[in-house]
């Protein structure tokens, strides 16, 4: 049995080799054919014309791309290129859509955009909150006035309600096990992923935020967002004790 261990690393996410050796749990078909569904949902949290939009960390494109066949001009924003190019591919007879290798941190295009999306816990990577709320700002900047935002994570509230420290599934033929460790008084979470393939193990470390509902609406409130909105999942249903995710909306003023 060969085994690939990676410790851990605050910049874990620029590890080209964590996109591609986890590919197959992080993006399973599943995922794309539920795609349609998803972004049905949260255009309806919309109230207001979108004809460009922003996908920022867009992965292997499964909502830039979706949202370009259907006529939006996109821009598909992603640091790594394993996954971009399997946008690109996936996408490649597909017009109206860019694809940039870009950090959050870093891409900002002033006034572009009606509508930004930052989906699929792809928000909180950062060990400073600044750097969440430099994100943020670059979004504002980004947007039209008027323009609305949509991020969805794991809520601090949900993920303690069905806290789970070891779970295990199986994936193909392999067996994916998670193990995760709360840090910080619940400000922070640590997770060790291992997959069991083919006589192969690799394991991954790696750490997000955790940000409760009120902890991101201050966040967007300081970015200079306002109609900031709080679901519990993209079918606009409350964040309550039933929620399944946090989902937040606000405008640009």
């Amino acid at each position: 049995m060969q085994a690939s261990t990676s410790g851990f690393d605050e910049d874990w996410f620029e590890n080209e080799s964590f996109w591609e050796d986890f590919y197959p749990v992080l993006f399973p078909d599943e995922l794309f054919e539920q795609a349609q569904e998803e972004m049905e949902k949260i255009f309806d949290l919309i109230d207001h014309p979108v004809y460009s939009v922003l996908d920022l960390c867009c992965g292997p494109g499964r909502f830039a791309g979706l949202l370009a066949r259907e006529g939006y001009q996109v821009t598909g924003v992603d640091r790594t290129p394993f996954l971009l190019e399997i946008a690109k591919r996936e996408y490649a007879d597909t017009k109206n859509v860019e694809w940039v290798l870009s950090d959050m941190r870093e891409f900002v295009r002033q006034e572009s955009y009606d509508l930004v999306l930052n989906l699929y816990t792809s928000f909180g990577y950062f060990k400073d909150p600044a750097e969440d709320l430099l994100v943020l700002k670059n979004i504002a900047n980004s947007l039209r006035p008027g323009g609305s935002f949509v991020i969805e994570v794991m809520g601090k509230e949900v993920m303690a309600k069905d806290f789970e420290p070891i779970t295990a599934s199986k994936t193909g033929d392999g067996l994916f096990v998670q193990a995760h460790e709360i840090l910080e008084n619940w400000n922070r979470i640590r997770t060790e992923w291992t997959l069991i393939k083919e006589g192969n193990v690799k394991t991954f470390t790696f750490e997000h935020s955790l940000y409760a509902a009120s902890d991101l609406i201050r966040l967007c409130e300081l970015a200079g967002f306002s109609d900031i909105r709080v679901f519990g999942d993209f079918d606009g249903s409350p964040y309550d004790h039933s929620a399944l995710l946090l989902v937040i909306t606000g405008k640009k003023r």
